[in-house]
């Protein structure tokens, strides 16, 4: 393996251990649940919630580039996000818990515990970091800074609870290329049946109506 080929296989495990960090935090494994079996005690992390936050990050957000918006990878540049707003965290004395062993390829957020990677995130949506030392392109725009710690809460959850577990081997694949191999199992969790035509859908309500000169009618 050449130097630069080793360099980016270094920087793109850097980048799936701070993911895998993060969703363990939003939604961790719980095994006290595990009564209602295995599959039950699933967290974002055993249905691989880390890899469709990268795939949407680098293939799915667009940022005004001058006048322009432009489709630019952002899964390394939030991982760093991360890892700065941790570092200001570990710095600030007000990480609660005793850092955990760093495995290879991780950083300072992944070395947290998953209440101090909350933290973070806290942190990171009230802007309570010094914006100046965030890496490009979140450095001094507290607005995107807000904006992408929404994204990675409600995009992990999502990805949690829609079908995209599902499609297993097919799952980094264009959306036109995904095959469902098996029923989600966050579907299960939470007891939805799955896709049917023959759901009732809401078509209005019925609304008394009062008509000048004359009686109420229904429509």
């Amino acid at each position: 393996m050449s130097p630069m080929h080793a360099y980016d296989a270094m920087a793109n495990e850097h980048i799936r251990t701070t993911f895998i960090a993060l969703v363990e935090a939003i939604v961790p494994n719980m095994p006290d649940v595990a009564v209602y079996g295995a599959e039950q005690a699933a967290g974002a992390v055993e249905l691989g919630i880390h890899d469709y936050l990268i795939w949407e990050l680098d293939h799915n957000l667009s940022l005004f580039v001058g006048y322009y918006l432009a489709n630019i990878p952002m899964a390394s540049s939030t991982a760093m996000l991360l890892n700065a707003g941790a570092a200001q965290l570990i710095a600030s004395g007000k990480a609660q818990d005793p850092r955990l062993h760093v495995v290879w390829g991780g950083g300072p957020f992944a070395s947290l515990s998953c209440r101090d990677r909350i933290r973070v995130l806290a942190m990171l949506e009230h802007l309570d970091v010094d914006l100046g030392c965030l890496p490009p392109p979140y450095k001094n725009d507290g607005g995107l800074v807000t904006f992408i710690v929404d994204y990675l809460n409600r995009g992990t959850m999502f990805g949690f609870y829609s079908e995209w577990s599902a499609y297993g081997s097919t799952r980094l694949n264009t959306p036109t290329c995904r095959i469902l191999e098996y029923f989600p199992v966050s579907w299960r969790q939470v007891g939805y049946p799955g896709v049917s035509k023959g759901y009732r859908a809401v078509r209005g309500y019925l609304l008394t109506i009062e008509r000048n000169g004359k009686e109420a009618s229904d429509a």
